[in-house]
């Protein structure tokens, strides 16, 4: 998300960092504009920490056997949520100098959601990619059991 915000922010002649400023703006107010390289790691950060919060909560409602359309869907859902929430909640409440750059660029915003969403939609490859090997050595445990279970009988 961030690095689509810094790229489009760029080409518009917004600047690269504004996206990072205008995040780093929770924490410094509209002073965050021009404080500099603190703004933008505050903004990094926040970024990152958001983005891996609602990443583990979205991990938490699906498995590794969804398929990859539902995940798909169920990503954009939820990124067009979180940007909602976020456009019309929390930026004109808690970042009001945030809330006025996105004011500014508001598609290139809808967008960045949209491929967070799409980010969203691949946690169920990564639990299939992390947990296969543990799945397997669980399958060839009961496969083992099963036979066992067989030969008594």
């Amino acid at each position: 998300m961030i690095g689509f915000m810094m790229g489009y922010a760029h080409v518009m002649g917004a600047g690269l960092t504004t996206p990072l400023k205008a995040l780093g703006a929770f924490v410094y107010g509209v002073e965050a504009l021009v404080v500099g390289l603190d703004a933008m790691l505050a903004g990094a950060l926040i970024q990152l920490g958001f983005s891996i919060l609602l990443g583990i909560l979205f991990a938490l409602f699906v498995s590794r056997g969804t398929s990859t359309l539902a995940a798909l869907c169920a990503g954009i859902i939820a990124a067009i949520a979180i940007w909602i929430a976020m456009d019309l909640f929390v930026l004109p409440y808690e970042n009001p100098t945030m809330a006025a750059r996105v004011a500014l660029m508001p598609w290139a915003y809808f967008i960045a959601h949209l491929l967070y969403g799409v980010g969203l939609a691949m946690t169920p490859a990564f639990i299939r990619t992390f947990s296969k090997g543990r799945h397997d050595q669980e399958r060839r445990a009961h496969g083992r059991a099963r036979a066992a279970q067989i030969q008594s009988i």
